[in-house]
């Protein structure tokens, strides 16, 4: 009965962790819609003012949005390798009680997984999304660059 009811116990710990993970994805996610929807929004203010010089503090913010963005993209990457971390470890804790099957095809599917995608597994995910906002803040940077020069 201790057995099952710290199998369960685990398993319930394990859920909680997988549900943290996919919540720091979706956060990471609807932070980077707003961040390109605002700008979107200053892009068109700015181009429909002609870039003009009044227009260079939303040129910045839109860079500070880049910056911004790419510091909490990387700190809800790393809060989800944090869960991951623990969910992996409670994986082999219920692989250890018997309450889950050793991973061995598991671990053959993945490699066939990487056999097909040899590049693209390669490729992290959070450096993309990273990255993203990355040119977000050179983007903001490079409209004010323009602001000032038509304005010299």
């Amino acid at each position: 009965m201790a057995d099952a009811v710290s199998r369960e116990a685990v398993l319930a710990y394990w859920v909680e962790q997988r549900a943290q993970l996919r919540q720091s994805e979706t956060q990471r996610s609807v932070l980077t819609n707003y961040i390109l929807v605002l700008v979107t929004a200053g892009t068109g203010l700015i181009v429909q003012q002609k870039f003009a010089a009044r227009t260079l503090p939303l040129a910045l913010l839109l860079a500070g949005l880049g910056v911004y963005g790419a510091l909490a993209s990387a700190k809800y990457h790393e809060r989800a390798e944090y869960h991951l971390g623990q969910a992996r470890a409670l994986t082999r804790v219920l692989v250890g009680l018997g309450a889950l099957p050793p991973d061995t095809e598991l671990e053959e599917q993945r490699q066939r997984h990487y056999t097909v995608y040899p590049r693209l597994s390669r490729i992290r995910l959070h450096w993309l999304w990273t990255g993203l906002h990355l040119a977000v803040a050179v983007y903001g940077v490079a409209l004010a660059a323009i602001i000032l020069v038509r304005a010299s």
